[in-house]
């Protein structure tokens, strides 16, 4: 392919991944950063097919709009960070995802995935910042998926091999790392199952029910509590992350579904070189897995840092 040429978004869609503020790995660092992205959400996304560009918060609207228009969708990472936080993650994702929002009811097909935090900030900011999350503890544990009886009619699993549901639905394959959760309770008493379809439920280690798994009814918006990016990419020993082959299946069924649902627009930026200057491998990741972190690899980014967005 010659300088200039396009890669099709539907051969190799670019992604977007949302950073956050760095208050759970400042200690990992002599430098001060902004914000962070863990190497494990790209290295996901791109053993799928796909190319990663870095989102950086505290921006203006416009650098959002211009990033959303320039890529084919958006993951909202897990991690350890609040949301009352001005111009951080929960800022950056209520502008995102209003900005997804239009796009969509205007019939553009722009999906976003949320893992852990980031399947509570889905809802978050479907709520326009009101905070409904219940306290949990599920912490580095594995479990099946409670299926739905329905599940079969989301998105998500209609199309999914037997075997990946026979391995979700009776090994422990979904890893868990959260303390906070969404709950039917709150669903129904929010209205949002007007708008979404709870796929899966669990317990925590108190027996506490939380959502494991939903979607949008209307949009390509899918949200899990667990992390299929550990299964492949995290490797520290005490977390007891399951790397068994069946366990990898899965993951790789997760990213693969989100992938297939970004290549469904045209998005695109405007050049090879602006395209090119925006991915993520302009940055290098560092290695922490010396050190006291849950992270293998991280992305650090100061609030400096310039983000070309094909402009």
């Amino acid at each position: 392919m010659e300088q200039g040429d396009h890669i099709q978004a539907y051969d190799a869609p670019i992604i977007g991944i949302l950073s956050q503020e760095t208050f759970s790995v400042n200690h990992l660092f002599e430098e001060e950063y902004h914000s962070f992205i863990a190497a494990s959400y790209v290295k996901y996304l791109e053993s799928a097919g796909a190319r990663v560009v870095p989102i950086l918060i505290g921006k203006d609207r416009q650098y959002y709009v211009d990033l959303v228009n320039h890529t084919n969708g958006i993951l909202f990472p897990g991690g350890a960070t609040y949301f009352n936080q001005s111009d951080g993650y929960a800022d950056a994702g209520q502008i995102i995802y209003d900005l997804a929002l239009d796009l969509n009811k205007k019939g553009d097909y722009y999906p976003i995935w949320g893992t852990c935090l980031g399947m509570e900030l889905m809802i978050h900011v479907a709520l326009n910042g009101e905070e409904v999350r219940s306290h949990c503890s599920a912490s580095k544990v594995s479990m099946p998926l409670n299926f739905k009886e329905d599940f079969r009619k989301s998105k998500l699993f209609s199309e999914a091999p037997e075997e990946i549901i026979e391995i979700l639905t009776n090994q422990n394959v979904t890893y868990n790392s959260h303390q906070f959760c969404l709950t039917e309770e709150t669903f129904t008493e929010k209205n949002l199952l007007q708008d979404w379809t709870i796929i899966s439920t669990n317990e925590d280690i108190n027996g506490f029910p939380f959502i494991s798994t939903f979607e949008s009814k209307k949009f390509p918006f899918y949200a899990v509590q667990y992390h299929p990016e550990k299964i492949n990419f995290e490797f520290r020993e005490k977390d007891n992350i399951p790397h068994s082959l069946d366990a990898m299946k899965t993951s790789h069924y997760f990213a693969n579904f989100f992938i297939e649902e970004t290549k469904k627009n045209k998005h695109r930026y405007p050049d090879w070189n602006s395209e090119m200057k925006a991915l993520i491998c302009n940055y290098s990741p560092h290695f922490t897995g010396l050190k006291n972190s849950s992270y293998l690899q991280l992305y650090m980014f100061k609030k400096e840092q310039e983000v070309i967005n094909g402009k």
